[in-house]
């Protein structure tokens, strides 16, 4: 689950999914000859949150449903672990970029359980890789696995970055994001698109700004009604 403030003191809860698939549709319009299964996996790298965040976990700390940011080591392995099977069966390929994502992501961890599972993810994509390579090298060489892997990595940033809020300059990735100069979106440089201007969005739900406790939270959450919040990129100036 990834939260945005809002003024009133509500937040705008939008599931991990959702956000995936704006990743997805910024990979369809991206400027690059991209493969479909590439795009494919963008859109649903997030699939393994899919049963968590039809049903969000409140965090007492914050009264608010909890995030990704806030996974103990241990959920973080019941929802990754899921991976492969989940991505399965979008194809070969398409689970190949979405474990290189979930490695990527849990490199740098060091709980034993997070360990065992990116170990698993190396195995898993070594049959993946050997697979691949052996009908269509060499469009699986180290080279293209980099720069696939780098730039799922790069949708995904920009797509959290677009679902948090951009109210002043930041990076995401290899771009600058900063509000648009007409109040009217987020503007981007370079500007990596096909298209002139790019408007999109992404599911959400508005949610109050704390609750006392689960039950309040399910009830709130079973109220909130989903709407597409707008997503309006342009080139920068």
């Amino acid at each position: 689950m990834l939260l945005r403030e809002e003024s009133g003191g509500a937040v705008l809860a939008v599931a991990q999914p959702d956000h995936a698939a704006l990743s997805g549709r910024l990979a369809e319009a991206w400027d690059d000859d991209l493969s479909h299964d590439l795009v494919l996996a963008t859109g649903r790298h997030d699939d393994v949150w899919t049963d968590r965040d039809a049903a969000p976990r409140l965090n007492p700390g914050t009264g608010r449903p909890q995030t990704f940011l806030e996974l103990s080591a241990s959920d973080r392995v019941d929802v990754w672990s899921q991976a492969s099977a989940v991505a399965a069966p979008l194809g070969l390929e398409a689970e190949l970029w979405v474990l290189r994502h979930a490695e990527r992501l849990h490199a740098s961890r060091d709980e034993a359980a997070v360990k065992a599972m990116t170990a698993a993810f190396s195995a898993r994509l070594a049959k993946l890789v050997a697979e691949l390579r052996a009908v269509h090298a060499p469009r699986f060489d180290d080279a293209e696995l980099a720069r696939g892997t780098s730039l799922l990595a790069l949708f995904d940033s920009l797509s959290l970055a677009l679902c948090f809020g951009v109210s002043e300059p930041r990076e995401a990735g290899v771009l600058m994001l900063a509000p648009a100069s007409d109040g009217a979106g987020v503007s981007v440089a370079p500007w990596p698109f096909t298209s002139a201007r790019l408007e999109t969005s992404v599911e959400a739900r508005r949610l109050p700004g704390r609750v006392a406790d689960q039950a309040e939270l399910d009830a709130a959450w079973a109220a909130a009604v989903p709407f597409a919040s707008p997503v309006a990129l342009v080139p920068e100036g």
